[in-house]
């Protein structure tokens, strides 16, 4: 009885997350990604230049998520996107194993946090494999790591440092990674220094090896095909006006369910900070919470923040469990497993029929996520309307760079922080004429790809009724317009 004890606390957890963060790919960017790691298998070298696009031809930038490319390539030519969906609830999997270990939840805890925490990532989640999943996935080891360090000062420590070679290769978001890693170690440090003032050796002691720690973590992060240039590129992140236009990069809307979650989720962590303060655990707790408050305010401001900052308000969710935990420890286990039970019989059920994993397509990804449209594809390579002078939709970009090589996008998902050495923003100069802030008459296109949800679409539309464009082809998502000499 204790063996099946054992092993249902141990699978029973993971089986529920691996089933509820079955998702088919929908990345808007998957097209892209996909034609970077055909690239390197194709060349064994990484493609520096943007060969794929119209704008910005032959500009050169730092791919950081090259290595996620590769892993995403291999996959997909190996099993499709069934072998994606089950890499990427692999990899949320695995995020949750690191985490509850980090901070240490039991059986009956995992059964009430792992729910809640489940549902709030469903909008990081739900798209599958990303790069953003495997940050998220190193966020979590790098915190177990810490977490082992701060508790009996382990040798794991030193871990850090091929973690951080590793994430700066996989995906940009090593930059936040890292620095929560230095904000950590300040107050660490800090900690240690207030608890040992009488005798310093310890603290200087530990100073000095995270010193060498953080070093060498920098320099590991410099071995990139991309060298120092894999920071120029994070660092466009911050401050650039073009993010503004990208969903994850803006604002909780406010009174969406994003936003009350914020605000339960903050209660929560209210209570649990006061629980935690009233034991007398807040020094052990107090890197960890200082960090969460800063997650928590630049979620606010930035969506993408919260997906880290959820799996980090685990420790301040864990005092909760507290008031509704059985006294008996056969009860807390039966409880646990029911729990467990309910939770993957509902997951089954929301995710029939299993069948739409074995056979998503490029058809299903265009029918049900992009919108993107085949026909108008095919209506552009039959009559020759892959020029210079076509204006493709930002969203297909990636799509078409994958699956219709023969024409080449005006603009894709790589470019929203692109600027070249004269300042020219490719996605500013595009954005302007999709949302009809600019006269498209003014533009050097002459045939025009534009999605229906597009305000350029109603746009050329007018000016089909005024004689100056003529609507080539039309479907239920898109439309192809080509200028009146």
């Amino acid at each position: 009885m204790t063996l099946i004890r054992k092993y249902t606390g141990a699978f029973l957890p993971f089986i529920f997350i691996f089933s509820a963060s079955m998702f088919r790919p929908y990345d808007g960017d998957l097209g892209w990604h996909l034609k970077y790691g055909e690239y390197f298998f194709k060349h064994f070298s990484v493609l520096r230049e943007n060969t794929f696009s119209t704008m910005m031809a032959d500009f050169k930038w730092a791919n950081t998520s090259w290595l996620t490319d590769l892993i995403s390539y291999f996959v997909f030519e190996t099993s499709g996107f069934l072998g994606l969906t089950l890499l990427g609830a692999l990899t949320v999997t695995l995020t949750f194993l690191f985490f509850s270990k980090a901070f240490k939840l039991d059986y009956f805890e995992k059964a009430l946090i792992f729910p809640i925490i489940a549902y709030f990532e469903i909008p990081a989640i739900q798209v599958s494999f990303r790069g953003q999943l495997i940050s998220i996935l190193l966020l979590g080891i790098l915190f177990y790591i810490l977490e082992r360090y701060q508790e009996n000062k382990s040798k794991l420590i030193y871990l850090v440092i091929p973690l951080f070679l590793l994430w700066a290769n996989l995906h940009g978001q090593f930059i936040l990674g890292l620095g929560l890693f230095f904000i950590w170690e300040i107050l660490y440090l800090f900690s240690v220094y207030i608890n040992n003032r009488d005798n310093l050796s310890q603290f200087l002691k530990e100073t000095k090896l995270l010193i060498i720690v953080s070093f060498l973590t920098l320099t590991a992060t410099l071995i990139h095909p991309f060298g120092v240039g894999v920071y120029h590129d994070a660092f466009l992140h911050f401050g650039n006006e073009n993010l503004k236009s990208i969903a994850e990069y803006v604002p909780f809307r406010e009174s969406t369910a994003s936003w009350w979650n914020q605000l339960i989720i903050g209660a929560l962590i209210s209570v649990g900070f006061l629980f935690i303060f009233f034991n007398g655990q807040l020094k052990k707790r107090f890197p960890v919470f200082a960090i969460l408050g800063i997650l928590y305010g630049l979620s606010w401001i930035v969506k993408r923040y919260a997906w880290s900052f959820y799996y980090l308000a685990i420790p301040f969710l864990k005092p909760l469990v507290y008031f509704v935990r059985p006294d008996s420890k056969k009860y807390t286990f039966m409880a646990a497993t029911v729990l467990f039970l309910i939770y993957i019989s509902f997951t089954a059920f929301i995710k029939m029929p299993l069948n739409q994993y074995r056979d998503m397509s490029w058809e299903t990804y265009c029918s049900y996520y992009t919108q993107c449209s085949p026909k108008a594809a095919e209506f552009i390579i039959k009559n020759n309307l892959n020029k210079k002078d076509l204006m493709t939709v930002y969203d297909f970009g990636g799509w078409l760079i994958w699956n219709y090589p023969q024409i080449k996008p005006s603009i894709d998902g790589r470019m929203h922080l692109w600027i070249d050495k004269n300042g020219y923003s490719a996605f500013s100069d595009y954005y302007g004429y999709e949302q009809n802030l600019k006269d498209i008459n003014d533009s050097s296109y002459n045939t025009i790809f534009m999605s229906k949800t597009k305000p350029l679409y109603n746009q050329l539309i007018n000016e089909v009724q005024k004689g100056r464009w003529q609507l080539a082809y039309n479907d239920s998502v898109s439309g192809i317009f080509i200028r009146k000499n």
